[in-house]
């Protein structure tokens, strides 16, 4: 949408649209002027903010309702059957990791400092990683 229309916003104040493989639960994040989607058929869209153009779309498998989340220059994408797909931004897709919890994420996680939490479908984690003195 463009955002100086006043008043009622009519069909003239669309700038795009995306009617496919679009998140029907989780919201999209917008990173580096690319927005990500997860949709709840397993795939995850990459597109050009300015205008729509799809960028690049997978299936990576999974079912999203969870929000994605952005954190010390990686994406973050929590799937309903408990998988963590961690992501560089960019104009192709690239997998950094994949980690499983038990129970599913249907919450969006949160971020504090260095810290995630994420509520599953029967637990609240807080995953970090720990100061390792080395020897």
């Amino acid at each position: 949408m463009k955002t100086d229309g006043e008043g009622e916003v009519t069909d003239r104040n669309v700038v795009w649209r995306l009617r496919t493989r679009v998140g029907k639960y989780a919201s999209p994040i917008l990173v580096h002027g690319l927005i990500y989607t997860a949709a709840a058929e397993s795939f995850i869209s990459c597109l050009e903010a300015a205008t729509g153009q799809v960028v690049w779309t997978e299936r990576v498998g999974g079912k999203f309702a969870a929000s994605p989340i952005f954190a010390d220059g990686r994406l973050y994408f929590f799937s309903q059957e408990g998988n963590t797909l961690v992501l560089k931004p960019g104009r192709s897709l690239e997998v950094l990791a994949t980690n499983t919890l038990a129970d599913g994420f249907m919450a969006s996680p949160a971020a504090s400092g260095k810290a995630f939490f994420l509520r599953t479908k029967t637990h609240l984690y807080r995953v970090e990683q720990t100061g390792r003195s080395e020897q």
